[in-house]
């Protein structure tokens, strides 16, 4: 609707060029026939047909004294035939509607001036058609519009909806699901794309596995490492410094038989070896504990983790430590509460090494989860959280901690880190317990306990 004022224009001037004519001829014709006075009564009925065109007649002072009934008539029943019956709201008539002057034609008998004939343009009729084209377009347009969409929303919607699988699938490899795939869609390109992402997802998956397997036997040699270690300790040095007292007691007794010239300053050196060698002992249990614990799966899991804490306690007095131990069964087999063990013990010393930590806090517990059949499983929960100075979250994790992860992920848990430069470092680790392993206990016995 582009041209529309100018059609409006167009047609509004040519039907006032013709009332000008009209009125022109019957003026002439009325004057030679000399009924000039009958032009007031004839105009109305002569004019009738005009469309877009306003007629005003006024006597000789310009006084108007009558309106032929054209299509400016204020009543539907006195419209013609040929008038639009819808008219143009009126912010469409100031948009589309032109600027229309005025013609006069002055009427003469003789050399006398009976009055005048005034044009005035009317675009109404003319802008109510105009209207209902546009509005009919209109109509049509926005059906055209909503087929468009409605397909755009058809073809978009199947090849976005593999899009949005992709981008799920996406962020299932960035959480570490691996095992994730995608059905390849019919879209050529689109299978193409899932088909990369499958083979990606498989070696990823395959290297997963791969290191896996090669950090759960970086574990299983530690661990037997460690526990040829604690053999050789407990074998070796320990019956070695039980011999050394033995051997220091008996120089001890033959020293009170000798004089004591000769007797004390023996008695001095037997009371610094002995003072030397129960310090040996205490590092080597120490050692044999860190090493392998030997309460493992002789004594509850509470106690274990306790006496655990107890050690660090005792080497580092200036720190605080605190212990809550929930519900939990005596024990869920040794490669659980091995896993357990070892992350209280990484977890804490990372913080007294690295961490600077004065504070700590060690919570285990068994919890209930929700399970996809019927029933509930359950979990270990362990936090371990320190006020020491924390790490940036960008940071590597050192080895420890990569085998902290490892260790636990190769039972089915999770292990997450939280850190924030200053702000100490939580350890967070999950591990599922199979049907059966639960504890099994009518209520909630929380053991608190507070080392310093």
């Amino acid at each position: 609707m582009i041209d529309a004022r100018s059609r409006v224009e167009v047609e509004v001037k040519a039907s006032m060029e013709l009332a000008q004519q009209l009125v022109n001829d019957m003026v002439k014709r009325m004057a030679a026939d000399g009924r000039g006075g009958e032009l007031l009564e004839a105009l109305p009925e002569q004019l009738k047909y005009v469309r877009h065109a306003r007629i005003l007649v006024s006597n000789k002072t310009g006084d108007l004294v009558q309106v032929a009934p054209t299509t400016g008539a204020s009543s539907d029943d006195e419209r013609p035939v040929f008038m639009h019956p819808e008219r143009a709201p009126q912010w469409f008539a100031d948009l589309v509607g032109p600027t229309v002057g005025t013609r006069e034609v002055r009427v003469l008998l003789g050399e006398n001036r009976v009055g005048s004939v005034v044009i005035v343009g009317e675009p109404r009729d003319e802008l109510g058609e105009v209207w209902e084209e546009a509005s009919r377009r209109a109509v049509i347009w926005l059906g055209i519009t909503a087929m468009m969409l409605a397909l755009l929303y058809v073809v978009l919607g199947r090849l976005l909806n593999p899009l949005s699988g992709l981008a799920s699938g996406m962020q299932e490899l960035e959480d570490g699901h691996y095992g994730t795939r995608l059905a390849e869609p019919r879209v050529h390109e689109l299978a193409v794309i899932a088909s990369r992402f499958n083979t990606l997802a498989e070696a990823l998956e395959k290297a997963r596995a791969e290191n896996t397997q090669l950090y759960q036997n970086v574990i299983d040699l530690q661990e037997d490492e460690r526990r040829q270690v604690a053999n050789e300790l407990h074998d070796e040095a320990g019956p070695c410094l039980f011999g050394i007292t033995a051997n220091v007691s008996s120089i001890g007794r033959i020293a009170e038989q000798a004089p004591a010239a000769q007797g004390d300053p023996i008695r001095q050196r037997v009371d610094e070896i002995l003072t030397v060698t129960e310090r040996l002992k205490t590092i080597n249990r120490d050692l044999l504990r860190r090493l392998r614990p030997v309460e493992l799966g002789r004594i509850p899991l509470n106690e274990l983790i306790g006496s655990l804490v107890a050690g660090f306690g005792r080497r580092h007095p200036e720190v605080s430590f605190s212990v809550a131990i929930g519900s939990l069964a005596p024990g869920y087999g040794e490669a659980v509460d091995l896993t357990l063990f070892r992350c209280v013990q990484e977890a804490v010393t990372n913080a007294l090494r690295h961490g600077g930590a004065t504070r700590m806090s060690i919570d285990l517990r068994e919890e209930p989860v929700a399970s996809n059949g019927s029933g509930q499983s359950r979990v270990l929960q362990l936090t371990v959280h320190d006020n020491g100075g924390g790490f940036d979250p960008g940071a590597s994790l050192g080895i420890g901690m990569t085998a902290m992860r490892e260790r636990v992920g190769g039972l089915g848990g999770s292990a997450n880190i939280e850190s924030a430069r200053g702000g100490g470092t939580t350890v967070s680790v999950v591990v599922p317990l199979p049907a059966g392993k639960g504890a099994h206990r009518p209520r909630e016995e929380l053991i608190e306990g507070h080392m310093q």
